[in-house]
């Protein structure tokens, strides 16, 4: 028998599509962290700070709540151990796809990860995979091609384009499989305990290794505290992500983050000047028309349904006060 759901929340993806794009917008100078870095620190060590900062920021906040996540482990410690594996593995491969790709390429070819997500929706968690879930697949993935045909007729790919292709396809990979965890645990426990475990865990599991590496290579600590922030502002994007789980379904909202190749093309061009070329402002068009399908209701009937479960919870709420 599975855990209760008790942190569950009524289904509102208009209020999930917010907190995931606030979650992306959170992201989205992580992922870019190693063309920040430009070769300053390996990829494995901006991995390591960000989850280091991340568990040393949620502790922090366990310990000012006084959620008792040094008394005891979480019953559901070996699904938790297991999304920090794929939490490492997704964001270790993003980051060394855009350092080696376009930031806003490397995001569209990882975005295959909302395919693999909602495929694995409907054989992993049985959630329902319907016609409008798959229309905004198809257009949200030709969105991305586009973009990423506009790079590859655009200024083209260095010398480690492979490997970064490679890198992005695998993260996509390990970022669907962390996301049907999350929607699984983020409606059972509550969202200091998700991200302590987490954390913590992908901290340790690269802290001996990240530490030799740290020490072959003589890298000081002010190189370390310039990355940082990565840490804290994880920890705000990973909050959002867990509370848009659960007021909607993996296969919903895996569409929707499509949206990260819109906001990874105004943080290249405000950074370093990138100017999408038509072809993927088109794509990027496709993308939002995507995460339109699944937000709007289907029918007036279902608009109206959905006010009156607003209005309905409302009243519940007031009555209880």
């Amino acid at each position: 028998m599975s855990a209760p759901s008790v942190y569950h929340r009524p289904e509102n993806t208009a209020l999930a599509f917010l907190l995931a794009i606030a979650g992306m917008s959170a992201f989205t100078p992580i992922f870019a962290a190693g063309k920040l870095a430009d070769g300053l620190l390996p990829v494995a060590v901006l991995v390591w700070l960000r989850f280091l900062g991340g568990a040393a920021t949620i502790l922090s906040v366990a310990a000012v709540k006084r959620v008792p996540v040094f008394l005891r482990a979480s019953s559901l410690w070996k699904l938790h151990l297991l999304r920090a594996v794929c939490g490492v593995g997704g964001l270790g491969c993003a980051i060394y796809a855009a350092g080696v790709l376009p930031l806003a390429d490397a995001t569209a070819i990882g975005l295959t990860k909302g395919i693999i997500a909602i495929a694995l929706a409907g054989l992993v968690l049985k959630e329902a995979v319907t016609v409008r879930h798959v229309v905004a697949g198809m257009l949200c993935a030709c969105g991305a091609l586009l973009v990423v045909r506009a790079a590859e007729t655009g200024t083209g790919y260095g010398e480690h384009a492979l490997g970064g292709v490679i890198a992005a396809l695998a993260g996509a990979v390990f970022m669907a499989c962390e996301a049907l965890i999350m929607r699984y645990i983020a409606q059972r426990e509550d969202t200091v305990t998700i991200l302590a475990h987490v954390n913590v865990f992908a901290a340790v599991l690269l802290a001996g290794p990240v530490i030799w590496l740290i020490v072959s290579q003589d890298i000081s600590a002010a190189d370390l505290l310039v990355f940082a922030w990565m840490g804290p502002l994880a920890i705000v994007g990973q909050s959002l992500n867990i509370s848009a789980y659960r007021r909607a379904g993996a296969a919903t909202l895996a569409p929707v983050y499509y949206g990260t190749v819109v906001l990874s093309a105004a943080f290249g061009y405000a950074v370093w000047g990138e100017i999408p070329a038509p072809v993927a402002v088109a794509g990027a068009l496709m993308i939002v028309a995507g995460g339109a399908v699944l937000s709007l209701p289907r029918t007036r009937k279902g608009l109206r349904l959905q006010l009156s479960s607003l209005f309905a919870r409302k009243g519940r709420l007031s009555s209880r006060r």
